[in-house]
């Protein structure tokens, strides 16, 4: 698998670019009434789509590492994080388009959760 290099310092990457737009959608959630459930559900599909976009990228942070195990682990468990936060999305979606706000709530905590593992490995903020 060839992985795009983004480039420059951490907020020019595409990677950047895509994640803050998955945030983006993620934040607007905030904004709708709590019984929007296509809003809500628009929204999730929304943070999805920009998270897959930015599968391909890996992070400056691990772009930097020396070459070697280290790294070649380091990128297998960004792209696990990944796949998983994508699969939290897509469960958050799904919650929203079932009009149940237990799944909801329940979905929205493993996306914050993967969210901040992720931050704290993998991003410098």
């Amino acid at each position: 698998m060839l992985l795009a290099q983004a480039h420059a310092d951490d907020d020019d990457t595409p990677l950047e670019k895509t994640m803050s737009e998955s945030s983006k959608a993620l934040k607007s959630l905030r904004k709708i009434d709590k019984d929007d459930w296509a809003g809500g559900a628009e929204a999730a599909r929304a943070a999805a789509e920009g998270l897959r976009k930015g599968m391909p990228y890996i992070p400056v942070l691990i772009q930097d590492m020396a070459d070697g195990d280290d790294k070649v682990k380091a990128i297998a468990d960004y792209r696990r994080m990944m796949g998983l936060s994508y699969a939290y999305l897509c469960e958050l979606e799904m919650a929203y388009l079932e009009k149940d706000s237990d799944k909801v709530d329940a979905a929205m905590s493993k996306v914050k959760a993967g969210k901040k593992e992720g931050h704290k490995k993998y991003s410098d903020d």
